[in-house]
């Protein structure tokens, strides 16, 4: 008996792996890496690396970045970016915004983008200058911060299938192109969440992704005398949500707060 207590361990140890190694593999959502490469094509930028984007085969000609900017994987949160300003950081605040100031009464005093005299002064300027936008900046001329009409048609369907899926480990959605001659050529965009102050929330629950425009505010529309008008203190955003394929908008965040960017190249091959 006493030969067989060693072979009953063994035993027990294999059928410990087994069930390790099946539940490692249960997960219905996890994807492949390369699932999400395909279609990939290289294209080097101003700052001298490599960066990959892909063909969805768009009327608008959009190439999209396969990863956020600052991230070397397309499940990676990358850097977080105040809207409008080209460095990333960790304090997201309007205390820390490039484009406001503190005013002697404590308020705050927008300096740049302002289309209403209660928040600064205003310019009536409502789209990132180039020298604002981070994706032009870092990467070329040729790059920049998507348009809203860029996430408008990224999530319409007869362009892309939209899928809920976990690479790596991450949540997030995967954007297949359907259409003709680019069929399975995809993109990945985690839910990264948001950085507000100084701490990141949200990831894995939520995603935040800047637009180069203040928010234009359409009102609800339940007050027919509402004015609609862009709000000096908030830009436009693509919300992702946990697990939901059908409720991607184009929705507000205040600008001061931290949200990744993921760039859209304009350029040819």
């Amino acid at each position: 008996m006493k030969k067989k207590i060693p072979n009953l361990i063994l035993a027990f140890a294999s059928f410990s792996a087994l069930m390790f190694i099946g539940c490692d593999k249960e997960d219905p959502d996890a994807i492949k890496m390369d699932e999400v490469s395909v279609g990939a094509q290289t294209v080097m930028c101003a700052d001298g690396n490599e960066y990959q984007v892909v063909d969805l085969g768009l009327t608008s000609g959009n190439l999209w970045a396969t990863c956020n900017l600052g991230a070397t994987s397309p499940e990676q949160s990358g850097s977080y970016y105040a809207w409008g300003e080209i460095e990333p950081k960790t304090q997201f605040g309007w205390d820390t915004y490039t484009h406001s100031k503190t005013l002697d009464t404590g308020n705050e005093y927008i300096t740049k983008y302002c289309t209403d005299s209660i928040y600064g002064r205003p310019d009536q300027e409502t789209k990132l200058a180039k020298e604002d936008d981070a994706a032009y900046m870092l990467l070329g001329k040729d790059w920049q911060i998507p348009e809203k009409s860029d996430f408008n048609e990224l999530m319409t369907k007869k362009n892309c299938n939209i899928k809920w899926c976990k690479l790596n480990g991450v949540g997030g959605f995967l954007f297949t192109s359907v259409r003709k001659g680019y069929e399975g050529n995809s993109i990945f965009i985690p839910l990264a969440g948001m950085n507000d102050w100084d701490k990141t929330r949200w990831a894995g629950q939520m995603g935040w992704y800047w637009c180069n425009t203040l928010y234009y505010d359409l009102g609800d529309g339940t007050d027919p005398d509402y004015v609609p008008h862009y709000k000096s203190d908030e830009a436009a955003s693509l919300r992702l949500e946990h697990t939901d394929v059908d409720n991607h908008l184009v929705k507000s965040r205040a600008r001061r707060v931290g949200l990744p960017i993921r760039p859209v190249y304009k350029g040819e091959l």
